[in-house]
């Protein structure tokens, strides 16, 4: 469970768990300044940031949790997950000279290991990808260090952000629609004129509040969708696998 501190104070939980929460929950915030007159009061907007705080960090369980229960789904819609297929014969997003040289490398550091020739990954893909899995495990215990990782790092961080504002992006087109909904209704309960002149009367900060939504909204739908997740897993990978060479030169 993560307490306020902790994920203010490490970057992956502030970049990759807290501000898709806080983005997800954005429409609602700048709604209840511009709508609630109390909120801008010093007492109000105190209240208004703990419940907006309490919200975000719900909202960081949902979308970690969230995110790794879909990541299999992303995985298969991309054709494995991307440090496993890109050591694949067949896949070419690494050129093949780079991918043989990690390969050897993996081959020479991980205990056991063998990988699947061209040969017998076309005849047993599932086989071959066993080893490619236990190949990047071995990586991926070898790059904890962030400092001394620190493009592998960050290319994981966004690549969590990606998922996770991704894996709440049912629920933010929820939210808005709701809170478009509910300003419309209250407008409309309020008025006795028709619905041309209940337009025409709406004031700016009701206005800047439904066209936020709207955009915010329009991101959210347009925007965030699994491609844009996989430029971030790819990259990612790339970085994974160039440890290879980091590695491979600091034991020489």
């Amino acid at each position: 469970m993560f307490n306020l501190g902790t994920l203010i104070s490490d970057p992956y939980n502030r970049k990759a768990r807290l501000q898709p929460a806080l983005l997800t929950l954005l429409p609602v915030l700048v709604a209840s300044v511009l709508l609630v007159p109390e909120i801008q009061s010093s007492r109000g907007a105190a209240i208004g940031v703990l419940v907006y705080c309490g919200g975000a960090m719900w909202l960081t369980q949902l979308g970690r949790d969230r995110g790794k229960a879909l990541e299999p789904t992303l995985f298969k819609a991309w054709g494995g997950k991307p440090s496993v297929a890109m050591l694949r014969h067949r896949d070419s997003r690494i050129s093949k000279t780079t991918k043989e040289r990690y390969r050897a490398f993996l081959e020479r550091r991980v205990p056991d290991l063998k990988l699947a020739s061209q040969e017998d990954e076309n005849r047993a893909p599932a086989n071959a990808d066993d080893g490619y899995e236990s190949a990047t495990a071995w990586l991926l215990a070898q790059t904890r260090d962030r400092e001394r990782f620190r493009l592998i790092f960050e290319e994981n961080i966004n690549y969590g952000f990606r998922r996770n504002i991704w894996a709440l992006k049912p629920l933010a087109l929820v939210v808005d629609a709701l809170l478009i909904a509910s300003v419309l209704t209250t407008v409309a309960m309020f008025s006795t004129d028709t619905a041309a002149s209940t337009l025409q009367a709406i004031d700016k900060p009701t206005w800047a509040a439904i066209l936020l939504t709207l955009g915010h909204m329009l991101i959210f739908a347009l925007m965030v969708r699994r491609d844009w997740v996989r430029t971030t897993a790819d990259a990612y990978a790339r970085q994974l696998l160039a440890a290879c060479d980091i590695l491979d030169n600091s034991d020489g």
